[in-house]
């Protein structure tokens, strides 16, 4: 059942496929598919356009790092080194993941790689790992709710209830004027394994009726995926929303203006949350990192310097008086020039980009193949708590004690990397960025 979310995070996946004899012809390369551009706020387009980035020019990709390492390692490598963004792994994957179950055989196990899993069982247990975090943090809420309304004589008088959101929801929307249907199985496999519903909408308000979905379940933060949806005959969608709180919070009037050292040497003002309480903490001689916990197994982890696997580090930092200094900051970054495919052809998957693409299982109707993928997202970070989204959209085509404790410190006024996990054994990335400006 589709839940109404209040904000958060997004991922979209679109799939379009251009009916033969209509006109509209899509010329390939050798290894990848024409793309899709989203160009600015006011343009607008009603055919695919081929665009082809030379495998030359695609940045090596550890294969062998996880998924997450890899794809920072290769974003930063395709040019965002210097710049604030933000991506969403959790985003990506769980998107992918709506394609994969329609592919088989080449095309199936490339994806399945390239996602950093070996079959569709690994996929599933990653997923079902998601929505346990995000079980357990409704159930969190929903006591906290509970246990404030009971008692809430005995708090003070500006004290509010509890409040936040933590989702993920899939889609299916099916442009009337495509060429065929979905597979009934694919639909049962989807809405079985992923909740999934499926709707048929036509032509002339696929656009308005997609983006006003994405702008309601992000609260606004990603008022749309695309100025025209129309040329697309598929359209997967999943949706991963946060919006919570800082365990503590930060004291508002404790903000203060401050000097901040961009990357180029730059100094530029912003305004700093400060507090000074016991959180983990780790630090090595290439930087150290910060373990802020929010509402409902969440953490925000903060790291200055050059700190390796820190996910893994997590577990043994030690619990430390700290006086934390943050920047409050908004930063949205847009992924769409071929990156996220470059990605995934470095991680070997070539297949699912080339009209030799099998995804059978989705549709024996339809040839489709991967032409285009774009992530869009935004973070707010306050005294309060975080909100956050991502939208990622994939355009498929088809082919014709009593002592005083040492204070650490940890004053982020200079380029810092963060990275929202959920608070498990294995924590999961929902979101990772950097500011440096």
């Amino acid at each position: 059942m589709k839940k109404k979310i209040i904000s958060g995070i997004l991922s979209l996946l679109v799939a379009s496929s251009i009916i033969s004899g209509c006109g509209n012809t899509v010329t390939l390369g050798n290894a990848q598919a024409s793309s899709q551009k989203e160009e600015n706020s006011n343009s607008s387009k009603n055919t695919a356009n081929a665009t082809i980035t030379p495998i030359s020019e695609i940045p090596e990709a550890d294969i062998n790092m996880d998924f997450n390492s890899s794809l920072i390692d290769f974003i930063e490598k395709y040019g965002f080194a210097d710049k604030n963004y933000m991506i969403s792994p959790t985003s990506f994957r769980a998107a992918l993941a709506l394609a994969v179950s329609g592919a088989d055989n080449e095309t199936r196990d490339e994806l399945l790689k390239a996602m950093g899993f070996n079959n569709m069982d690994e996929l599933i247990s990653w997923y079902e790992g998601i929505t346990a975090s995000v079980d357990y943090y409704n159930e969190w809420l929903k006591t906290a709710k509970d246990e404030f309304n009971e008692y809430k004589d005995y708090y003070e008088d500006d004290s509010r209830e509890p409040d936040g959101a933590f989702d993920l929801e899939n889609s299916i929307w099916r442009n009337t004027k495509s060429s065929g249907e979905l597979s009934p199985k694919y639909i049962e496999y989807v809405e079985k394994t992923f909740g999934a519903t499926a709707e048929n909408v036509p032509e002339d308000k696929i656009t308005d009726t997609v983006n006003a979905w994405i702008n309601e379940n992000t609260n606004g933060l990603i008022p749309s995926i695309s100025n025209d949806l129309s040329y697309a005959d598929l359209i997967l969608v999943n949706t991963l929303y946060l919006r919570t709180a800082w365990v503590n919070d930060f004291f508002e009037p404790a903000t203060q203006e401050d000097n901040f050292k961009t990357l180029s040497g730059e100094t530029v003002k912003k305004d700093f949350m400060n507090q000074q309480d016991k959180f983990r903490y780790y630090e090595d001689e290439n930087g150290k990192f910060v373990v802020l916990p929010m509402n409902g197994g969440i953490n925000a982890v903060f790291i200055l310097g050059e700190v390796d696997d820190v996910a893994s580090k997590i577990a043994n930092a030690s619990i430390e008086e700290v006086a934390v200094k943050l920047p409050k900051f908004e930063s949205e970054t847009t992924l769409s020039d071929n990156e996220l495919i470059d990605f995934c052809i470095a991680r070997g998957a070539k297949q699912a980009f080339t009209p030799a693409a099998d995804f059978s299982l989705m549709s024996d109707e339809m040839q489709l193949f991967i032409s285009d993928i774009i992530q869009k997202t935004k973070i707010k970070v306050d005294e309060k708590g975080i909100e956050a989204a991502a939208a990622t959209a994939i355009m498929m085509t088809e082919g014709c004690a009593l002592e005083e404790p040492e204070v650490k410190e940890f004053t982020a006024d200079e380029p810092f990397k963060y990275m929202i996990l959920t608070d498990s054994d294995t924590p999961e990335l929902l979101f990772y960025g950097q500011l440096v400006e």
